[in-house]
């Protein structure tokens, strides 16, 4: 059993809440249950307009991730041609399920991005990562991918499969521009009746 039920409707939890500090457990079997959070799942990261919703971010400190990423395009719309692999093997399969899924290989080159978390509602900072990574995963079909990816794809599971290592975005933003979110993260913590937890740092301050 997952603990989960289609009964209760799943909540989003944000930065405090000890869950998502939690380390990820593996799916041991893919079922009707877990395709049925996974779809549960999709539906609570659409509701809140979000591009990525992982285990421990509804209460379940699961290895299973959803993503949504768009195509992408340029200024006027038009779509712009995929570069990696994995852009063109996933996107057009969005949304997405992903179980088990781990990074298996970092490029050497460092992209700089606006990040946001469902967690960490209404406050955005840039984040350093790896322009493209690895992805090995089970798909909720059963079948495995391994695959380069890049683009938003990229920074999408980087973001997520940190998230099943217990850790948020904002613990990846060096200064200044983390004390410039200091203050609305305290905020937030302390709304969230937290009031002695602290963000731990992952990054040089």
């Amino acid at each position: 059993m997952l603990g989960f039920s289609k009964n209760k409707k799943l909540r989003i939890r944000l930065l405090g809440d000890p869950i998502l500090a939690a380390k990820a457990k593996r799916v041991e079997k893919i079922d009707d249950e877990v395709r049925a959070l996974a779809q549960e799942m999709i539906d609570v990261m659409h509701d809140a307009r979000g591009i990525g919703l992982a285990g421990n971010q509804i209460g379940l400190p699961l290895q299973i991730v959803v993503i949504d990423v768009d195509m992408p395009v340029d200024e006027e719309g038009h779509e712009i041609p995929l570069e990696s692999p994995g852009e063109k093997a996933l996107l057009p399969k969005m949304p997405l399920c992903l179980i088990n899924p781990e990074l298996v290989a970092y490029s050497k080159e460092v992209c700089d991005f606006e990040e946001g978390c469902l967690s960490v509602p209404k406050i955005y900072a840039n984040v350093v990562r790896p322009c493209r990574v690895t992805l090995k995963s089970q798909l909720l079909d059963g079948s495995e991918v391994e695959l380069e990816c890049g683009g938003l794809l990229a920074r999408v599971l980087q973001h997520e499969i940190d998230h099943l290592k217990g850790i948020v975005y904002v613990q990846k933003v060096e200064d200044p521009a983390y004390g410039e979110i200091e203050r609305d993260l305290i905020k937030m913590i302390r709304k969230n009746g937290q009031k002695n937890f602290k963000v731990r740092r992952l990054v040089n301050s």
